[in-house]
């Protein structure tokens, strides 16, 4: 198996950011991602991010839709600008995001939650690929939740 990797594939910001008019509820939060090496606690630059709203539908919740919201490349600290989301309807509505870079396993972030004026907050820890066995993490937990004020030039 060949891998090819692409520096600049996420470099742009709001790449297919989604309409927040959708969501008639103003309220939002704030997500921010910083992603190290598990092995070194270096940052790891060029991680691509993608962060996705999925809709559950379906009489048992059988299936469901996702659609990308941001996309971004993280930076030499290893870290991508703070998300502003809006507060989604749960449990019908949730976030989760891809994380993938050349040489490392890929991690998904599953049911990010998403708190009016608080910040979500993900350290993550990727590991280098050590086998030919492709391995998917998952994260449930953020690292932490802090109360977060918008700075005074955003508004």
């Amino acid at each position: 198996m060949k891998y090819y990797s692409n520096p600049y594939k996420f470099k742009c910001m709001n790449i297919n950011k989604f309409d927040k008019n959708d969501y008639s509820n103003e309220r939002a939060g704030y997500l921010e991602i910083t992603v190290i090496d598990a092995q070194t606690g270096m940052p790891i630059k060029d991680v691509d991010i993608e962060v996705f709203i999925l809709t559950i539908s379906g009489n048992y919740a059988e299936k469901g839709i996702s659609q990308l919201i941001e996309r971004y490349s993280t930076d030499e600290n290893g870290t991508i600008p703070i998300l502003e989301l809006p507060l989604i309807e749960w449990p019908n509505n949730r976030y989760f995001a891809l994380i993938d870079v050349f040489g490392y396993y890929s991690i998904t972030i599953v049911n990010i939650p998403i708190y009016e004026e608080i910040k979500t907050i993900y350290n993550v820890e990727m590991n280098l690929i050590t086998s030919p066995t492709p391995i998917r993490e998952y994260i449930r937990t953020p690292s932490k939740t802090e109360y977060y004020t918008s700075p005074l030039w955003y508004f």
